[in-house]
């Protein structure tokens, strides 16, 4: 251990031991839905890990808590922050952290309980048997971790910290958060209707109306969204020509060299960045892996890999055709959606707004799937018709993208309702709102007609 850096770097990164507070260019503007549930979380004896790709908004969450934290009388010397990476080649393990904060601030961790937080933990080796040994050991402290590899983190976890931790999967900025970043005057309550479980279009039509005076500045934002993306950083920098080059040159880069390549030891890291940018090419689109690798020529289970690797990092999500026969599933084409769209736009330069709607659609129910459930498997249907997203959670839900004047051709749809044997499913519209009744096998089905914008604010 480089004890003399590790003493600099914990004192000048902690530095509300001396303020008593958090700056505000680290708090920046609150994320409360995370912050509520990291809270009720932090409750029960858990480690707490945040995943999500890099630059989502973690480290934010975590000054965002720690915040919370001081302004509950938590003495703030009894709050630790320390980022793994910035600490490789200086320490040999979590133990020199802790035996260090103990050293400089004279508080006992054994003794009394302090809150630790470390980020992007996945670069630090053994990490989950560190803190299996002071969990052990009932150590009073609790830890708040986060990582870039999700799967990475479960796999690690799984070995040494299961019923021990939990885990809350932290996305790039929603579009009602992207609006409540752009313009804080814009009050949109949606907590008590939801697009996914209203019943008819008058619960949706409640938020419509309360929301009309705001609609024109609401629909230019959505159409920001639909060109910058949901990285936070955006509201920093606000300028799209070198917002594009940041997330291709920083943000990608970061994200394929440090947490793909050297975490899983990439062989042909020229491959994966290929395969990233023909990814961002087809996202919303149908492949197989043979087809896939044809393409790309390259071996098909390499490029099965790399896509595997891909989607533990969040840059991509693969969807299966929705079947209960699995077999069938794997030997279907899948559906790739390229996860972040601001970043899919600045390494394609596509403007299409209806393949960028589609994209974010599916992230927000991917998001929204994932709130059910932690291993959470996204499908779209194919049977002669399709259906873009089929989302199977605590409900069964046909979503359909029809992003054009006329969105009533929703044949795919009305083919899964009969299918399936459900009673609603869901258009996604470019502004329409409506509500249409069929008679399918004798049970009355609604389709409700969403705009996007609005879909988007009430999902």
């Amino acid at each position: 251990m480089d004890k003399d850096f590790v003493i600099e770097y914990l004192k000048r990164r902690n530095y509300w031991w001396g303020s008593g507070k958090i700056n505000d260019e680290d708090r920046g503007i609150e994320r409360e839905k995370y912050i509520n549930e990291i809270e009720n979380v932090l409750k029960l004896d858990r480690v707490i890990c945040l995943s999500g790709i890099r630059r989502c908004g973690k480290s934010t969450l975590m000054f965002q808590l720690i915040d919370r934290l001081i302004k509950s009388n938590i003495e703030p010397k009894r709050i630790v922050y320390a980022k793994a990476d910035d600490l490789m080649g200086k320490i040999d393990s979590l133990h020199d952290i802790v035996n260090v904060y103990h050293e400089i601030t004279g508080i006992d961790p054994n003794a009394k309980e302090i809150f630790l937080f470390f980020d992007e933990i996945h670069f630090m080796e053994n990490w989950h048997l560190q803190l299996k040994f002071y969990i052990d050991a009932k150590f009073k402290g609790k830890f708040i971790v986060s990582g870039s590899s999700k799967t990475l983190l479960y796999k690690d976890a799984s070995e040494s910290l299961v019923g021990r931790i939990r885990f809350i999967n932290i996305f790039p900025l929603t579009f009602g958060e992207f609006v409540k970043f752009s313009d804080s005057s814009i009050n949109i309550n949606t907590d008590s209707i939801s697009a996914i479980s209203a019943e008819s279009i008058d619960e949706i039509k409640k938020i419509y109306y309360n929301i009309i005076p705001k609609k024109e500045k609401i629909i230019y934002l959505f159409g920001e969204y639909l060109k910058v993306g949901g990285f936070p950083e955006w509201f920093k920098v606000k300028n799209i020509t070198e917002w594009r080059k940041i997330l291709v040159e920083d943000y990608l880069s970061l994200i394929l060299f440090k947490d793909i390549v050297h975490t899983f030891r990439i062989k042909d890291p020229l491959l994966l960045e290929k395969l990233v940018k023909e990814t961002a090419k087809f996202s919303t689109q149908r492949f197989s892996y043979v087809s896939l690798s044809n393409r790309m020529d390259a071996n098909r289970e390499t490029i099965k890999l790399y896509l595997y690797y891909l989607s533990s990092s969040l840059l991509v999500f693969i969807s299966d055709v929705y079947s209960k026969n699995k077999k069938a599933r794997e030997r279907a084409e899948k559906k790739i959606y390229f996860w972040e769209e601001g970043m899919r736009r600045a390494l394609t330069l596509d403007d299409d707004d209806a393949t960028s709607v589609e994209n974010i659609v599916a992230w927000h129910l991917i998001k929204e799937g994932f709130s059910k459930k932690v291993f959470f498997e996204s499908f779209y249907w194919k049977n002669g018709y399709e259906v873009d997203f089929v989302l199977d959670a605590d409900i069964l839900l046909a979503v359909e993208v029809k992003y054009r004047e006329n969105p009533y051709d929703i044949k795919g749809v009305l083919d899964f309702t009969d299918k399936f044997s459900l009673k609603k499913g869901i258009v996604v519209t470019k502004d329409t709102i409506d509500e249409k009744t069929f008679d399918i096998g004798g049970r009355k089905v609604k389709i409700l007609f969403i705009p996007t914008w609005l879909f988007l604010l009430a999902i």
